[in-house]
């Protein structure tokens, strides 16, 4: 029976060993954690009281609890285990580091108010970021806690013993997330325990996830090992494994995390909103989730984005870099290993839109107008007209504080583009627009007037011409008047002959011209002189009263 209980005490021992961050941290009568000492020369259990105890008073009992033998001779390197409630105590606090968005804070007893950079915070305190909005935290212990949009953290306990050489630091994550830099000093006897709704987190100088959503927690390992327990038992979670908690459910074991995702194939210049980020292809991933920052810290979240549809989409960023944190979420709800991704935003001024000529349009006239919208707080407008979409040799090149603009000169038949840009107050050119195509198709050409005769008939004045170049067709206009602003008779014909009702003897204008079948678009008109004279019916009548006589 001995050699049973001592084997058994001997396995408990080495699973102490193997898993000492799944352990929860010795604790003293308060349940806070021990301090572990280690012994240096010179040192005894008396001085060490008067520099670090509460009382130095407290010295035999640090000496029954370690079975020191000799309280003036100490070997330097032992480790004695000293209870945190016989140390020197001082209050520690958090530090808001950076804000962006909309963060708040209030003590236990408190009214809300809004959190501010440097700020310190102390034990009792609860913090709370809303939409879009992020805070980084720093520790007593050097520890950086960067808590993600719509989170709520509670400080319980924030102390640092003697003289700072230990720190006991628990915290309440609500709901939420935090991304945690735990101890990055790796300095001993920096204790750090995160409590959440369905788990406990322990650690010892890692990098690490906590999310909280209804009565779920989520941990991810990204470098390091943590300990997470719930409902009475225990898990170790190893770098690249994660495990979930659920109240009143033991966690599950550890699984390995979804890998950084390919993100070599995003975009990297946007210069129109809103941005649009493609998802990459990652078999196993569920939802994704996008951080945006303004840097490669990540100290500050600016935007951030979850959804399980081909792409992430942002609203809006300000002109400038920035950096795109991208993970893939699994069927468990764990996130993966992220992704980092630089891009350029240029967006304003925001280009104007272009009116005429509108895209696929068709122009007519050698020098159309040109018209776009007007921006509000611009100083000015850009333009550009090219026979290729890519600009590269601009045909016309301008620029006005007006939403409009006249071509100096012919433009070229043929398919065109145009595009146009903003230009701030002090001379800063936004993005150009999206290019409209157009198509400038030169109305009909003038009429060889040598080649039509004129031939006066009975009832009508007949006009012959060469047939019409085809998809044209002639159109002749007889007035009284040079400007032809009274039409006495019209006729249309493609084959050349135009008929037109022969009018009273006199002085007449006859304007020709050809029109486009497709639109009807006029060419120029060539207008001659005629004289029509007297019919023969008329020459009789008026030799009747003659042969009358």
């Amino acid at each position: 029976m001995k050699a049973i209980a001592l084997y058994k005490l001997l396995l408990v021992l080495l699973i102490s060993v193997a898993l000492p961050v799944a352990a929860a941290p010795p604790l003293g009568r308060d349940n806070m954690p021990a301090w572990r000492y280690t012994v240096r020369p010179g040192d005894t259990l008396i001085n060490i009281a008067e520099r670090h105890l509460t009382d130095v008073g407290y010295w035999p009992a640090v000496q029954k609890a370690n079975q020191v033998d000799d309280p003036y001779r100490l070997l330097p390197g032992t480790v004695l285990r000293i209870p945190a409630s016989m140390l020197r105590r001082v209050p520690a606090a958090v530090t808001v580091e950076t804000r962006n968005g909309a963060v708040r804070w209030r003590t236990a007893t408190g009214d809300w108010q809004e959190a501010s950079e440097g700020q310190r915070l102390a034990a009792g305190s609860t913090l709370e970021t809303l939409d879009n909005a992020s805070a980084l935290l720093r520790l007593a212990d050097g520890s950086r806690l960067l808590l993600s949009a719509n989170s709520q953290i509670v400080f319980d306990a924030l102390g640092a013993f003697a003289g700072g050489l230990m720190v006991d630091t628990r915290l309440r994550l609500q709901r939420g997330q935090g991304d945690i830099t735990a101890n990055p000093a790796r300095r001993a006897n920096q204790h750090l325990q995160i409590q959440t709704p369905a788990a406990q987190v322990v650690v010892r100088g890692t990098h690490f996830r906590v999310g909280v959503e209804s009565d779920v927690t989520r941990e991810e390992t990204l470098f390091g090992l943590v300990g997470v327990s719930g409902a009475g038992r225990g898990v170790s979670v190893p770098r690249g494994r994660g495990t979930i908690a659920r109240v009143g459910e033991s966690p599950i074991k550890p699984v390995p995390l979804l890998g950084a995702p390919d993100v070599s194939a995003l975009p990297t210049r946007f210069e129109y909103l809103p941005l649009r980020f493609p998802m990459p292809r990652l078999p196993g991933a569920a939802a994704w989730i996008a951080e945006v920052a303004p840097d490669l810290s990540f100290t500050r979240i600016v935007l951030s984005r979850s959804g399980r549809g081909d792409a992430l989409t942002f609203p809006d960023l300000p002109n400038g870099e920035h950096v795109l944190r991208l993970r893939a979420i699994d069927l468990n709800g764990l996130q993966g290993i992220d992704a980092l991704h630089r891009f350029v935003v240029f967006a304003r001024p925001f280009p104007p839109g272009l009116n005429s000529p509108g895209d696929s349009a068709t122009v007519r006239s050698a020098r159309p107008p040109f018209a776009w919208t007007s921006q509000q707080g611009v100083g000015g407008y850009r333009l550009q007209i090219a026979a290729a979409p890519d600009f590269a040799m601009p045909l016309h090149v301008a620029s006005t504080t007006l939403n409009s603009w006249e071509v100096p000169a012919d433009l070229p038949p043929g398919k065109l583009y145009w595009r146009a840009a903003s230009v701030d107050e002090q001379g800063q050119q936004g993005p150009w627009s999206l290019a409209a195509e157009f198509t400038y198709k030169p109305g009909p050409g003038p009429v060889d007037l040598g080649r039509a005769a004129v031939e006066f008939q009975s009832e009508v004045l007949r006009l012959n011409l060469p047939p019409a170049p085809e998809g044209l067709v002639y159109e002749a206009l007889l007035s009284p008047d040079p400007e032809l602003r009274e039409v006495v008779a019209q006729a249309q014909a493609s084959d050349g002959a135009l008929l037109l009702p022969r009018p009273d003897a006199g002085s007449y204008y006859l304007g020709i011209r050809l029109l486009d079948r497709s639109d009807n678009t006029p060419g120029p008109l060539a207008v001659q002189k005629i004289e029509v004279p007297y019919s023969r019916l008329w020459l009789l009548l008026l030799l009747l009263p003659v042969v009358a006589l």
